[in-house]
């Protein structure tokens, strides 16, 4: 996802963005829909440029308890430091991206897929409560009660 100098200098205000989730190379996950709505601020700041934002991500997962897919909406936010000062290119508090003043543009796609990447959850649930499947006839416990006998 491109962002333009220009409109960095404008400054973005809550601007929106669709873009193809294909576009962001992430094979460990699938997407329920084709596109990733992206909600980005700009602050021109002294060393570059400050984004901050919000993705609207919609993705297709199995529950770890019952098996049974589901689709898991979820907002994620993020930050971003655009900056030509190699000294705050290993800032933790903020994803840094070097960007000289000579460059046009920056594609900000690869801080979006690995925000995405590091907010999936570990354990997928379709929802807080799931009873999950019976260890003895496997029925999904959520749809239905079993006659079978409780181990000790």
């Amino acid at each position: 996802m491109k962002i333009f100098r220009t409109d960095l200098h404008i400054g973005l205000n809550k601007k929106l963005f669709e873009i193809s989730s294909t576009s962001l190379g992430l094979d460990n996950v699938q997407f329920s829909e084709d596109t990733i709505t992206v909600a980005i601020h700009s602050e021109s700041v002294s060393h570059g440029y400050y984004l901050k934002g919000f993705m609207a991500v919609s993705t297709q997962n199995v529950c770890d308890r019952c098996l049974i897919d589901f689709d898991f909406n979820h907002k994620i936010k993020f930050s971003i430091l655009l900056t030509n000062k190699t000294d705050l290119v290993n800032n933790d508090e903020h994803n840094v991206i070097f960007f000289t003043n000579q460059e046009e543009s920056v594609d900000i796609g690869l801080v979006l897929a690995e925000n995405i990447s590091l907010n999936q959850p570990f354990k997928k649930l379709c929802f807080d409560d799931c009873k999950g499947l019976c260890s003895s006839c496997g029925c999904n416990k959520n749809k239905q009660n079993c006659s079978c006998k409780k181990s000790t």
